[in-house]
């Protein structure tokens, strides 16, 4: 969700926090005062609708990135597909950038939660750091998602603002492959994920942009040269 938007919900929650009893910190009172009480009441059904108005404006910028990858969606029909208001979609993002951002956060929380789910499946590191590649490599592989993914990069990277979204999604995943990384034997497991993870998006990038799914031989030959690489990489004896 859009940045802003995030912020003004954390500040809610710190002035609910506030208006807690003192004792609610200690155990003795676990209730929320009356005050606190009051003020979700009062706001409940407005933070429902801003969410809800933001979900449409996500799902449907999607949707138009989708039907034109090419094309320039405009906010007019942004906010008519989405059934919202112009001063909706203006308390939500400051600009059509900003949404595209969004989107773009979006699918890489999605992308994030499903290789962490994958790699979850497994004990042993070297199953683990597969089962990485091929959730990341899905993106490539799926004709679908490939299509949706490339017309959402294509977006955000002729934004005004370019996002910086990549680095932190190959940030994510390197912190995702340190663990299984120092059980294969890595000496920095920090620093190998790092390269690691940054290899898995530049194949999956290359198999995107060539519009080539990748295949079982692809995802072994990344795998057999991440966990060599490692070996390679700690000191002997």
């Amino acid at each position: 969700m859009h940045k802003n938007w995030i912020l003004s919900r954390q500040y809610s929650d710190r002035t609910l926090g506030v208006m807690t009893s003192p004792q609610a910190a200690d155990g003795r009172l676990a209730e929320e005062s009356l005050a606190a009480q009051a003020v979700r009441r009062r706001t409940g059904d407005r933070y429902a609708v801003a969410e809800d108005e933001v979900r449409r404006l996500l799902d449907v910028g999607l949707e138009l990135m989708r039907e034109d990858p090419a094309g320039n969606p405009k906010i007019a029909e942004i906010v008519r597909r989405a059934r919202v208001s112009n001063d909706a979609f203006y308390r939500a993002f400051r600009s059509k950038d900003d949404l595209m951002a969004a989107i773009a956060d979006d699918g890489a929380r999605r992308l994030l939660g499903h290789v962490r789910h994958q790699r979850d499946k497994h004990v042993d590191p070297v199953e683990q750091i597969r089962a990485c590649v091929l959730a990341v490599f899905k993106q490539a592989a799926d004709p679908e998602v490939a299509a949706t993914t490339r017309a959402v990069l294509r977006h955000t990277t002729r934004a005004a603002k370019p996002s910086s979204g990549g680095v932190e999604l190959r940030k994510q995943l390197s912190d995702l492959l340190a663990e299984s990384l120092a059980a294969c034997g890595s000496a920095d497991p920090a620093r190998d994920a790092l390269v690691a993870a940054c290899a898995v998006f530049a194949v999956m990038e290359q198999f995107l942009w060539t519009e080539r799914a990748p295949s079982d031989d692809d995802v072994e030959h990344l795998v057999a040269w991440i966990v060599p690489s490692v070996v390679v990489s700690s000191p002997a004896g």
